[in-house]
């Protein structure tokens, strides 16, 4: 069971966007999309990723490249165009629990 995402809130964690490289793996959509849009910006700073599809690349602080805004640490630089694997993602999911963990951060009511 999912904790209450209303505990959670993305811009103070930033936790799901540090991952190993090739892992936060994006679909033929995102890139059709990106394409249509003329985001070359986004396009250009994709690497191969797992299972043969193409993934973010990392930034020097270990997360993805386009995580962190000046004075929002945790934005998405692409928020409005980032991939279906970020807009899928579920605030307060296991999966989200298990990277906050590893990041070291509490649970929500800690």
């Amino acid at each position: 069971m999912a904790a209450s995402s209303s505990k959670l809130d993305c811009l103070e964690c930033g936790a799901c966007c540090y991952q190993r490289e090739g892992t936060i793996l994006v679909e033929s959509e995102d890139l059709a999309n990106w394409q249509a849009k003329g985001r070359s910006d986004i396009l250009s700073q994709l690497v191969p990723g797992h299972f043969g599809q193409l993934a973010f690349a990392r930034g020097r602080s270990g997360a993805c490249v386009h995580h962190g805004l000046a004075g929002q640490p945790h934005a998405c630089a692409i928020y409005e165009d980032r991939a279906q694997v970020c807009r899928n993602f579920e605030v307060g999911s296991a999966q989200c629990l298990e990277f906050r963990r590893d990041r070291g951060l509490e649970p929500p009511g800690k």
